[in-house]
């Protein structure tokens, strides 16, 4: 839009406001207002010869133009102009100003084609990826396949955590029981071990009382054995030891007040050989212990004149609990050489003890008072 046209044409502007529209052209029959330009001068009489430029039309580069412009002096009307002519332009000098290229002068080199290869290795190319395309398609497909797969595992995989949910829910569940029942076991426990505890004890206590009774039994049996073989000793004539645990009964003596009395002659041992079996004194040794065994048996002379001797299988007799054992006595060596006198007999007095050995090992004996007749004659 030029400088001064339209509103910024102050003259024409004062002459609108004064004057309004009446200032303006007339518009013709299609209602357009026709702009049209200021009458000039006559122009002068052309001279022959050069031709006079100055009074044709330039543009403000100082091209000359064929039309002309309308400058915003020659517009009659106020109205806003504008450049109504097309430049004319040589089209083929135009192309050769573009075509800057040099190449009259240049020698020819030869075009630079594209790369390229031979046949044979092209078509093997295009079959290995024609393969490799078919080899893609299938993995593709087998890609698809994998992923529908992979989805349904998904699905699984979810079905399956919400049942490991459930599981681990449940065993929660099943573990908070299990500690109920824990402690109701423990308590149980504890109520069992009192109990078999109470039960052990009284068990104890029972067994106690029974051992002890039994005990008691066993000792009032013993006592009873010792009384009644003590008193079955005393009867028979016996003597008791100082333990309580054997007596000793002295059988075929002669009646005196010796526990062992015989008589024997000096003839009778001068006739017979065996005189020193003639002694008719045997002795019975009874264990009156329910619990004890004699394990050995001795006859021992304590004081006098030795008349009376055991027998050597004397000493591998025993005695067993509430048993009797019989040996019998013989007359000693010595005997022989005692000498009544003339016409008369003789009295020979001495000391033995029977002394038993039990099997824990205590002693206990019996003393026994000896008296021997022996006379001149039968």
């Amino acid at each position: 839009m030029r400088k001064n046209s339209g509103l910024k044409n102050e003259k024409q502007v004062q002459k609108i406001l004064v004057s309004g529209s009446a200032v303006l052209q007339e518009k013709n029959s299609a209602g357009i207002r026709i702009v049209r330009a200021k009458k000039e001068k006559p122009n002068a009489p052309y001279i022959k010869g050069y031709p006079d430029l100055s009074e044709i039309p330039t543009d403000n580069y100082g091209n000359l133009s064929e039309a002309g412009i309308l400058t915003n002096d020659k517009i009659d009307g106020g109205i806003i102009g504008g450049k109504l002519i097309r430049p004319k332009y040589d089209r083929d000098e135009l192309e050769k100003s573009i075509d800057t290229d040099i190449f009259e002068l240049i020698p020819n080199e030869p075009v630079e084609l594209p790369d390229t290869v031979l046949r044979s290795i092209y078509d093997e190319a295009t079959n290995n990826i024609s393969t490799l395309t078919t080899t893609i398609e299938t993995l593709n497909s087998e890609v698809l396949q994998l992923t529908s797969k992979v989805s349904e595992l998904e699905v699984v995989s979810e079905s399956l955590k919400i049942q490991a949910d459930s599981e681990i829910l449940k065993a929660s569940t099943l573990e908070i029981q299990n500690g109920i029942i824990n402690l109701k076991i423990s308590e149980t426990t504890i109520d069992l071990q009192n109990a078999i505890q109470n039960s052990i004890n009284e068990a104890i206590q029972r067994v106690s009382l029974t051992a002890r009774t039994e005990a008691l039994t066993l000792e009032n049996q013993s006592l009873r054995d010792q009384v009644y073989g003590l008193s079955a000793a005393t009867a028979a004539g016996g003597t008791v030891g100082s333990s309580s645990n054997f007596a000793v009964v002295v059988i075929g003596s002669e009646e005196s007040q010796w526990d062992m009395k015989d008589t024997t002659s000096k003839e009778l041992i001068k006739d017979k050989t065996n005189w020193r079996d003639t002694c008719k004194i045997a002795i019975d040794v009874k264990n009156i212990s329910s619990t004890l065994t004699i394990t050995k048996i001795e006859f021992l002379k304590v004081s006098g004149t030795k008349m009376y001797a055991a027998y050597s299988e004397l000493a591998n007799k025993t005695v067993a609990p509430e048993s009797t054992v019989n040996f019998k006595l013989k007359f000693d060596d010595k005997v022989e050489q005692l000498d009544p006198p003339r016409g008369g007999a003789e009295n020979y007095n001495s000391q033995y003890k029977v002394e038993v050995t039990f099997d824990d090992g205590t002693k206990d004996n019996v003393q026994l008072s000896g008296r021997l007749r022996k006379n001149k004659k039968k």
